[in-house]
């Protein structure tokens, strides 16, 4: 199973000016700008994809591309929460064609972390090759308004503790040298909404 975002994020959860707080950068100018920002703005997309990565959480919304060799015997897992929507499913049946899968075959679990996709009757037989099966979806929380999928705030708060260690070490370092490791911190913060176990 591989899943792949397949457009680039328009909004972070934090933003620029939240990270310059966090790390107390004065800013100069109007608009206020800070000689570092480039390099912030790149520590944010760090600390994003890191918290994404640990948690299985998409934490902005965008369009993933899930990839399988075979249909399981039952449900499929989705490798992501929260799931918007599923835009097709598509699938190379034995004879070597592309199907697509009308949706009345399928129902999303959206509530389930990672959301499930649950066969309404038996999957279909696939060729065996590698990755026979293609699921298009739209998944991830909101950047914005509040909503039930806005990033939590604990989340938010390890994402900042990644940027500031980030920024403050730049290099490679020796680890005997830290007095408190924050990336520790970090993952104490992300942990309670870790749903790839085991990983």
């Amino acid at each position: 199973m591989k899943l792949t975002p397949l457009n680039d994020v328009a909004d972070e959860p934090i933003t620029l000016a939240q990270a310059r707080l966090h790390l107390r950068l004065d800013t100069s100018g109007s608009p206020p700008t800070h000689p570092d920002d480039a390099l912030v703005t790149a520590l944010i997309t760090a600390a994003r994809q890191n918290a994404e990565a640990f948690t299985g959480l998409g934490l902005v919304e965008q369009t993933y591309l899930l990839t399988l060799d075979e249909f399981p015997e039952d449900e499929i897992d989705l490798g992501i929460w929260p799931v918007r929507s599923i835009t097709s499913v598509s699938y190379i049946d034995p004879d070597g064609a592309t199907q697509t899968l009308s949706s009345t075959k399928y129902l999303l679990d959206p509530y389930d972390r990672p959301a499930r996709l649950q066969p309404t009757e038996p999957w279909p037989a696939t060729k065996a090759r590698v990755n026979a099966i293609t699921i298009t979806m739209s998944a991830g929380m909101d950047a914005g308004s509040p909503t039930m999928y806005n990033v939590p705030v604990a989340i938010q708060r390890g994402m900042l503790m990644l940027i500031g260690h980030l920024y403050e070490n730049r290099e490679a370092i020796n680890v005997a040298n830290i007095v408190t490791e924050v990336p520790m911190a970090t993952e104490y913060l992300l942990m309670p909404y870790r749903i790839k176990m085991g990983v």
